[in-house]
Protein backbone atom coordinates (compact mmCIF):
# COMPACT_ATOMS: atom_id res chain seq x y z
CA UNK A 1 0.00 0.00 0.00
CA UNK A 2 1.60 3.47 -0.29
CA UNK A 3 -0.48 6.68 -0.44
CA UNK A 4 0.70 10.26 -1.46
CA UNK A 5 -0.85 13.92 -0.53
CA UNK A 6 -1.75 16.57 -3.15
CA UNK A 7 1.21 18.14 -2.78
CA UNK A 8 2.98 14.34 -3.51
CA UNK A 9 4.55 13.78 -0.30
CA UNK A 10 4.47 10.37 0.74
CA UNK A 11 1.65 9.24 3.43
CA UNK A 12 0.35 6.09 4.74
CA UNK A 13 -2.85 4.42 2.89
CA UNK A 14 -5.87 4.98 5.21
CA UNK A 15 -8.60 2.49 5.52
CA UNK A 16 -10.76 3.43 2.15
CA UNK A 17 -14.80 2.72 3.48
CA UNK A 18 -16.18 5.16 4.73
CA UNK A 19 -13.78 8.10 3.29
CA UNK A 20 -15.03 10.01 0.79
CA UNK A 21 -12.95 9.54 -2.53
CA UNK A 22 -13.31 7.09 -5.69
CA UNK A 23 -11.75 4.20 -6.55
CA UNK A 24 -11.19 1.22 -9.23
CA UNK A 25 -9.42 -1.78 -9.25
CA UNK A 26 -8.22 -3.24 -12.34
CA UNK A 27 -6.29 -6.69 -13.31
CA UNK A 28 -2.73 -7.21 -13.81
CA UNK A 29 -0.76 -10.44 -15.03
CA UNK A 30 2.65 -11.18 -15.67
CA UNK A 31 4.67 -9.30 -17.83
CA UNK A 32 2.69 -5.99 -16.55
CA UNK A 33 -0.49 -7.04 -18.39
CA UNK A 34 -3.28 -4.43 -17.49
CA UNK A 35 -6.11 -5.54 -19.67
CA UNK A 36 -8.73 -2.40 -20.75
CA UNK A 37 -7.00 -0.11 -18.40
CA UNK A 38 -7.40 3.07 -19.95
CA UNK A 39 -11.14 2.11 -19.41
CA UNK A 40 -10.55 1.52 -15.78
CA UNK A 41 -9.21 4.91 -15.12
CA UNK A 42 -11.32 6.95 -17.40
CA UNK A 43 -13.92 5.59 -15.25
CA UNK A 44 -12.32 6.58 -12.10
CA UNK A 45 -12.06 10.13 -13.03
CA UNK A 46 -15.42 10.00 -14.14
CA UNK A 47 -16.41 8.53 -10.71
CA UNK A 48 -14.76 11.32 -9.26
CA UNK A 49 -16.10 14.54 -11.22
CA UNK A 50 -19.68 12.59 -10.01
CA UNK A 51 -18.76 12.08 -6.55
CA UNK A 52 -17.43 16.40 -6.82
CA UNK A 53 -14.37 15.76 -5.20
CA UNK A 54 -12.86 18.59 -4.26
CA UNK A 55 -9.43 17.56 -5.57
CA UNK A 56 -8.99 15.27 -8.82
CA UNK A 57 -5.21 15.04 -10.08
CA UNK A 58 -4.80 15.08 -13.69
CA UNK A 59 -3.98 11.61 -15.34
CA UNK A 60 -0.81 12.28 -15.93
CA UNK A 61 -0.20 12.38 -12.40
CA UNK A 62 -2.13 8.78 -11.29
CA UNK A 63 -0.32 7.18 -14.59
CA UNK A 64 3.05 8.84 -13.20
CA UNK A 65 2.04 6.97 -9.65
CA UNK A 66 0.63 3.95 -10.93
CA UNK A 67 3.38 3.13 -13.48
CA UNK A 68 6.26 3.37 -10.30
CA UNK A 69 3.90 1.13 -7.89
CA UNK A 70 3.66 -1.30 -10.86
CA UNK A 71 7.42 -1.36 -10.77
CA UNK A 72 7.57 -2.04 -7.17
CA UNK A 73 5.45 -4.67 -7.67
CA UNK A 74 7.96 -6.24 -10.79
CA UNK A 75 7.39 -7.99 -13.47
CA UNK A 76 5.73 -11.38 -12.35
CA UNK A 77 3.15 -9.87 -10.24
CA UNK A 78 -0.07 -11.62 -11.26
CA UNK A 79 -3.16 -9.58 -9.02
CA UNK A 80 -5.42 -6.86 -8.64
CA UNK A 81 -4.25 -3.29 -8.21
CA UNK A 82 -6.72 -0.61 -7.05
CA UNK A 83 -6.37 2.95 -7.12
CA UNK A 84 -8.22 5.50 -4.67
CA UNK A 85 -8.61 9.12 -4.99
CA UNK A 86 -9.43 10.97 -1.86
CA UNK A 87 -10.10 14.51 -1.39
CA UNK A 88 -6.59 14.93 -0.07
CA UNK A 89 -4.43 11.82 -1.45
CA UNK A 90 -3.81 9.31 -4.07
CA UNK A 91 -3.81 5.81 -2.33
CA UNK A 92 -2.49 2.57 -4.52
CA UNK A 93 -2.57 -1.31 -3.02
CA UNK A 94 -3.08 -4.61 -4.16
CA UNK A 95 -4.28 -8.29 -3.32
CA UNK A 96 -4.46 -11.96 -4.98
CA UNK A 97 -7.04 -12.40 -7.85
CA UNK A 98 -8.06 -15.24 -5.28
CA UNK A 99 -11.80 -15.53 -6.60
CA UNK A 100 -11.45 -15.99 -10.28
CA UNK A 101 -13.83 -17.95 -11.73
CA UNK A 102 -14.49 -19.20 -8.43
CA UNK A 103 -18.69 -20.34 -7.76
CA UNK A 104 -20.08 -17.76 -5.51
CA UNK A 105 -22.93 -18.27 -2.70
CA UNK A 106 -24.80 -14.77 -2.62
CA UNK A 107 -26.51 -13.40 0.73
CA UNK A 108 -28.85 -11.14 0.33
CA UNK A 109 -27.52 -7.28 1.26
CA UNK A 110 -31.22 -4.76 2.00
CA UNK A 111 -29.23 -1.60 0.00
CA UNK A 112 -29.68 1.26 -2.75
CA UNK A 113 -26.64 2.80 -3.88
CA UNK A 114 -26.77 6.87 -3.74
CA UNK A 115 -24.72 7.30 -7.00
CA UNK A 116 -24.83 4.16 -8.76
CA UNK A 117 -22.96 5.29 -11.95
CA UNK A 118 -19.73 5.85 -9.36
CA UNK A 119 -17.96 4.36 -7.26
CA UNK A 120 -17.49 5.96 -4.17
CA UNK A 121 -15.30 4.71 -1.33
CA UNK A 122 -17.72 6.08 1.69
CA UNK A 123 -20.45 3.40 0.94
CA UNK A 124 -19.23 1.92 3.94
CA UNK A 125 -22.24 -0.59 3.96
CA UNK A 126 -21.38 -2.11 1.12
CA UNK A 127 -17.77 -2.63 0.22
CA UNK A 128 -16.84 -2.76 4.08
CA UNK A 129 -19.85 -5.39 4.67
CA UNK A 130 -17.50 -7.78 2.48
CA UNK A 131 -15.14 -8.19 5.33
CA UNK A 132 -18.02 -10.27 6.66
CA UNK A 133 -18.02 -12.80 4.23
CA UNK A 134 -14.98 -15.03 2.55
CA UNK A 135 -14.77 -12.78 -0.71
CA UNK A 136 -13.11 -16.03 -2.73
CA UNK A 137 -16.88 -17.57 -2.63
CA UNK A 138 -19.19 -15.49 -1.20
CA UNK A 139 -20.68 -12.06 -2.20
CA UNK A 140 -23.29 -9.79 -1.15
CA UNK A 141 -26.32 -9.50 -3.83
CA UNK A 142 -27.96 -6.40 -3.61
CA UNK A 143 -31.41 -6.00 -3.48
CA UNK A 144 -33.31 -2.81 -3.89
CA UNK A 145 -34.67 -1.97 0.01
CA UNK A 146 -38.23 -0.12 -2.00
CA UNK A 147 -38.68 -2.38 -5.53
CA UNK A 148 -37.48 -5.61 -4.26
CA UNK A 149 -35.63 -6.40 -7.48
CA UNK A 150 -31.88 -7.58 -7.87
CA UNK A 151 -29.99 -5.35 -9.65
CA UNK A 152 -25.70 -6.50 -9.13
CA UNK A 153 -23.79 -7.96 -6.06
CA UNK A 154 -21.15 -5.81 -3.91
CA UNK A 155 -18.21 -7.21 -6.94
CA UNK A 156 -19.97 -7.65 -9.69
CA UNK A 157 -22.55 -6.78 -12.39
CA UNK A 158 -25.38 -9.95 -12.62
CA UNK A 159 -26.46 -11.87 -16.08
CA UNK A 160 -29.33 -13.69 -15.37
CA UNK A 161 -30.21 -16.87 -17.82
CA UNK A 162 -33.00 -19.24 -18.98
CA UNK A 163 -32.02 -21.57 -21.95
CA UNK A 164 -30.62 -18.80 -24.81
CA UNK A 165 -32.52 -16.11 -23.10
CA UNK A 166 -30.65 -13.57 -20.65
CA UNK A 167 -31.62 -10.84 -18.49
CA UNK A 168 -29.32 -7.97 -17.69
CA UNK A 169 -29.96 -5.47 -15.56
CA UNK A 170 -28.98 -1.74 -16.77
CA UNK A 171 -30.34 0.60 -14.66
CA UNK A 172 -28.90 2.19 -11.09
CA UNK A 173 -25.98 -0.19 -11.12
CA UNK A 174 -22.66 0.33 -12.31
CA UNK A 175 -22.09 -1.12 -15.67
CA UNK A 176 -18.59 -2.89 -15.02
CA UNK A 177 -16.03 -2.78 -17.53
CA UNK A 178 -15.93 -6.59 -18.04
CA UNK A 179 -19.73 -6.56 -18.94
CA UNK A 180 -18.96 -3.70 -21.32
CA UNK A 181 -16.37 -6.04 -22.97
CA UNK A 182 -18.57 -8.77 -22.71
CA UNK A 183 -22.09 -6.94 -24.21
CA UNK A 184 -21.31 -7.21 -27.94
CA UNK A 185 -20.35 -11.25 -27.55
CA UNK A 186 -23.48 -12.03 -25.79
CA UNK A 187 -25.32 -10.13 -28.59
CA UNK A 188 -24.08 -12.38 -31.05
CA UNK A 189 -24.86 -15.91 -29.10
CA UNK A 190 -28.01 -14.81 -26.99
CA UNK A 191 -31.42 -13.05 -26.50
CA UNK A 192 -30.60 -10.25 -24.25
CA UNK A 193 -33.12 -8.43 -22.42
CA UNK A 194 -32.51 -5.20 -19.71
CA UNK A 195 -34.07 -5.64 -16.53
CA UNK A 196 -33.86 -6.67 -13.17
CA UNK A 197 -35.67 -9.84 -11.49
CA UNK A 198 -38.06 -9.65 -8.73
CA UNK A 199 -36.82 -11.59 -5.38
CA UNK A 200 -39.72 -13.70 -6.34
CA UNK A 201 -38.82 -14.50 -10.06
CA UNK A 202 -35.08 -16.27 -9.48
CA UNK A 203 -36.54 -19.70 -9.81
CA UNK A 204 -37.30 -18.86 -13.42
CA UNK A 205 -33.41 -19.00 -13.93
CA UNK A 206 -31.39 -21.72 -14.96
CA UNK A 207 -28.01 -19.47 -13.87
CA UNK A 208 -26.92 -16.49 -12.71
CA UNK A 209 -23.31 -15.20 -13.13
CA UNK A 210 -21.39 -12.57 -11.93
CA UNK A 211 -18.73 -10.36 -14.14
CA UNK A 212 -16.33 -8.20 -12.37
CA UNK A 213 -12.71 -7.21 -12.52
CA UNK A 214 -11.85 -9.81 -9.51
CA UNK A 215 -14.10 -12.68 -10.42
CA UNK A 216 -14.03 -12.57 -14.12
CA UNK A 217 -16.73 -14.72 -15.12
CA UNK A 218 -18.20 -16.73 -12.00
CA UNK A 219 -21.66 -18.82 -11.17
CA UNK A 220 -23.74 -17.63 -8.81
CA UNK A 221 -24.19 -21.79 -6.96
CA UNK A 222 -26.74 -20.70 -4.63
CA UNK A 223 -28.89 -17.76 -3.01
CA UNK A 224 -30.57 -19.67 -0.30
CA UNK A 225 -32.42 -16.56 1.34
CA UNK A 226 -34.77 -17.18 -1.79
CA UNK A 227 -34.21 -20.55 -2.64
CA UNK A 228 -32.41 -20.43 -5.25
CA UNK A 229 -29.29 -23.13 -6.59
CA UNK A 230 -27.52 -23.38 -9.91
CA UNK A 231 -29.20 -25.82 -12.22
CA UNK A 232 -26.60 -26.13 -14.39
CA UNK A 233 -23.33 -24.61 -15.95
CA UNK A 234 -23.84 -24.46 -19.86
CA UNK A 235 -23.88 -21.01 -19.94
CA UNK A 236 -20.80 -20.34 -17.14
CA UNK A 237 -19.01 -22.32 -19.56
CA UNK A 238 -19.61 -20.64 -22.74
CA UNK A 239 -19.35 -17.04 -21.37
CA UNK A 240 -16.19 -17.84 -19.21
CA UNK A 241 -14.60 -18.94 -22.34
CA UNK A 242 -15.65 -15.54 -24.21
CA UNK A 243 -14.10 -13.99 -21.03
CA UNK A 244 -11.02 -15.79 -21.12
CA UNK A 245 -10.58 -14.71 -25.21
CA UNK A 246 -10.80 -11.22 -24.21
CA UNK A 247 -8.26 -11.32 -22.31
CA UNK A 248 -5.83 -13.60 -24.10
CA UNK A 249 -6.56 -10.89 -26.60
CA UNK A 250 -6.41 -7.62 -25.02
CA UNK A 251 -2.73 -9.56 -23.13
CA UNK A 252 -1.23 -10.44 -26.53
Amino acid sequence: MQAWTTAGKPENHPEPWGRPGAFSTFRVYPNRKTPFLSDYLDRLLDSAKRLNLGWIPDSTEISGRLNSYLNDLGNDYSGLVRICLFEDLIGLSDRPANSDGNPVEGWLLNYRRPEPLAKSTAEKELYGALSELEVEKEDWVIIDPKDNDIRETATSNLIFATGKNLLIPEKFILQGIVLRKLLPLLNSEFSITRGAPQDNDLSDFDEILLCGTGRGVAPLSALSELGWNSRGDILFNQVRQMYDSLIEGACA
